[in-house]
């Protein structure tokens, strides 16, 4: 049984009426702090599968909502925005199935950059995501292993997984301008 955590609690009421959140801090959205949420809700909403990790805003960490993720998700996924690096990481963690980053960059024989750049692209365009934690660092920070989406998406109820047509503008507009929701759904 789950412990009582408010942190965790908050996260859940944010994410049912927002699909959205940022990891640090932002004068244009909310962040994990404002919104009462703290690292270790996040990353254990995470490996439940109630939030989903991207860089889908201005390439900054950002945090979707399962819903949010799912209306996304037809706009993204888009191979010949890879580079080859990126292209090779892919194949690597579909054969893999998770790894974090110190396996994929000696795996892959990439530089530090080039991997965490590769993995931008992943996890940007929704082909990857994180899985769980990989190393405790200290009490509000961790390292993760990552995966495929898939894995992450077997966690939740199937029902989830159909949005409605138009879900994502009607999400990505309860924060942002049209203007704006417009300019990440292209």
């Amino acid at each position: 049984m789950q412990q009582h955590d408010p942190a965790r609690e908050a996260l859940i009421r944010y994410f049912s009426q927002s699909g959205m959140l940022l990891c640090n801090t932002s004068e244009e959205l909310p962040y994990l702090d404002l919104v009462g949420g703290s690292w270790n809700a996040i990353v254990s909403m995470m490996e439940d599968g109630l939030a989903y990790y991207s860089r889908f805003y201005k390439n900054r960490v950002t945090y979707l909502s399962p819903a949010l993720y799912f209306a996304l998700k037809p706009y993204h996924r888009r191979l010949d925005r890879l580079d080859d690096d990126a292209v090779r990481l892919l194949a690597f963690l579909q054969a893999a199935g998770e790894a974090n980053a110190e396996q994929m960059q000696q795996t892959l024989l990439l530089t530090k950059k080039a991997q965490t750049e590769a993995l931008n692209q992943l996890v940007s365009e929704l082909f990857v995501t994180v899985i769980r934690r990989d190393v405790t660092l200290n009490e509000n920070w961790c390292s993760f292993t990552y995966g495929l989406t898939e894995t992450w998406e077997q966690k939740l109820p199937l029902e989830i997984h159909a949005p409605k047509i138009g879900e994502a503008e009607e999400i990505l507009l309860r924060q942002l301008s049209q203007k704006r929701a417009k300019s990440l759904l292209k």
